[in-house]
């Protein structure tokens, strides 16, 4: 029976009520299937509409051309990706360990700190036999030379050195190397040696990187365009792996410090080294050198070094045009990439160019803010921004976002802050912006307020103000004790007069009643 009444239901022979129940059941078990459809098998979302939708990059469409198969380009003001490719990556990059020594050695140690050669420096010495300036155990040499030689030598003795000064044993400056990495952001990156030219030579190049080299020859011999692929690191890494994401984080923090940016900064130095035998003037040439001369010292800083697994090169400076930038890239073989860097800039030179944002004293043409007493006043923009953008589109969204804190107390000075006004750029790049008042309210009118205020404004002029009204006091309390001083003399000359008057009319009256 219950069968049969099922099969009724379906087949349409039962009565109005019970076809309708089946359609609520039907409609039931379509919503339950609906409702449990797998995520991924839902229908994609329009663009824009979540949270993970890819954004406009700056980048697209922007092919430089150049020969390098793993590049980071970025503008050095607001850190947009101005050109990338294989960013994340993660590559066996030696130079990895001698910029992050630069980094912690600037950071932890004075500059008129002597640092002492040990017995594990002084052996590795051994082996830069390149180097003229021999190390010998208890030598003490300045941070800088050793700064230099590590850098645009390639000295491992002078890490080991570093490294024993600032934590005691190379294994715990690694550690300090590890945590600091952390710190900035790098969270693909691992160390695991600082004497890293001693590490390639006492191992095998990864299979990996040798069958690479092979197609990139391959490739160059075709004249092909772009460059092939590099091989991600592996388990055969030894000296250090990390991505050039996490490199960009590094070169930002060895910029903005001033000790780790000149040492990038130098082209090349004489320096004075005493030693216990001799005194040597050693010339210090940097390795990017040329760089600086061929683009006409445009580059403000800059460094590579060669290596068998991946080599690096870095630079900061502006294009032709203008146009502050940050390169790093990467390359396999031991191949100068000076010729590809100036490459580089000439092509974001042509594909980029820099535009007013905002002019401090331009008036934002957004609404205007309320002081506490009820009276509008305008707003005008406090800083001058230029920013970096494709020449076919401005990159910006129409939309600007401004964040105040409305009704202002008074007095309200013309060039103080009230808020931020708020551009973003199409890749979601933010760029704030400080807005302050067109001018001057104040909580009256007088003369006195008007005065006040522009002391405050001008500091300057308060302290001449103050100088001019204790010169007229002074000059003022002079005459006033002068004055004084006459009246008091004055005074005591009319007692004398007037003495003199009673005692001659005191003798004039005896005479007379002696006569």
């Amino acid at each position: 029976m219950r069968r049969t009444g099922i099969l009724s239901v379906l087949n349409g022979s039962a009565g109005a009520p019970v076809k309708g129940a089946a359609c609520v059941v039907l409609l039931s078990i379509l919503l339950v299937f609906v409702l449990n459809i797998s995520p991924s098998r839902a229908a994609p979302r329009l663009s824009g509409a979540g949270e993970n939708t890819p954004a406009i990059q700056m980048s697209d469409g922007f092919d430089p051309a150049v020969k390098l198969p793993a590049a980071l380009v970025l503008d050095t003001s607001l850190r947009s990706e101005l050109y990338k490719r294989n960013i994340d990556l993660v590559l066996e990059i030696p130079a990895v360990s001698r910029l992050m020594t630069l980094y912690l050695v600037s950071e932890r140690l004075s500059a008129d700190d002597m640092i002492p050669i040990t017995r594990e420096a002084a052996y590795l010495a051994q082996a830069e036999t390149d180097i003229t300036i021999p190390l010998r155990e208890g030598d003490l040499l300045p941070v800088r030379y050793l700064l230099l030689r590590m850098m645009f030598q390639n000295s491992d003795a002078a890490a080991a050195a570093f490294a024993e000064k600032i934590a005691g044993t190379k294994q715990q400056f690694i550690a300090e190397m590890q945590k600091t990495a952390s710190m900035l952001g790098m969270n693909q990156t691992v160390f695991f040696a600082l004497d890293v030219a001693k590490a390639e030579r006492d191992s095998d190049i990864p299979y990996a990187v040798t069958k690479a080299i092979t197609v990139l020859d391959s490739h160059n011999e075709q004249d092909s365009a772009g460059a092939p692929p590099l091989p991600e690191a592996d388990s055969t890494v030894s000296t250090a792996a990390t991505t050039l994401h996490d490199l960009a984080r590094l070169f930002a923090a060895i910029q903005a410090n001033a000790r780790a940016k000149n040492i990038l900064a130098t082209q090349e130095e004489l320096i004075q080294i005493s030693l216990s035998t001799n005194v040597h003037v050693v010339a210090m040439r940097s390795p990017s050198s040329r760089l600086w001369t061929l683009s006409e010292n445009r580059i403000t800083g800059a460094w590579q070094m060669m290596s068998n697994r991946y080599s690096l090169a870095v630079s900061v400076g502006t294009t032709p045009d203008g146009i502050s930038m940050m390169a790093l890239t990467a390359s396999l073989r031991q191949a100068n990439m000076t010729q590809t860097m100036l490459q580089l800039y000439q092509k974001v030179n042509q594909f980029y160019t820099k535009s007013v944002l905002t002019r401090a004293g331009d008036k934002y043409r957004g609404a205007p803010e309320e002081a506490e007493n009820g009276e509008l006043f305008s707003l005008v923009y406090l800083d001058s921004i230029d920013y970096v953008h494709p020449k076919t589109d401005h990159f910006l969204l129409p939309k600007l976002d401004y964040h105040g804190n409305a009704p202002y107390p008074l007095p309200i000075l013309k060039g103080a802050m009230t808020g931020q006004v708020i551009f973003t750029l199409k890749d979601g790049t933010r760029i704030p912006v400080r807005v302050g008042a067109e001018s001057d309210i104040l909580a009256s009118n007088n003369i006195l307020s008007r005065g006040i205020q522009q002391m405050a404004r001008n500091p300057n002029l308060a302290y001449s103000i103050v100088l001019v009204a204790g010169i007229l006091t002074l000059s003022l309390l002079i005459v006033i004790v002068r004055e004084l001083k006459r009246l008091l003399y004055w005074r005591r000359l009319r007692i004398l007069e007037d003495t003199v008057q009673s005692a001659h009319a005191i003798l004039v009256g005896e005479r007379t009643r002696e006569e």
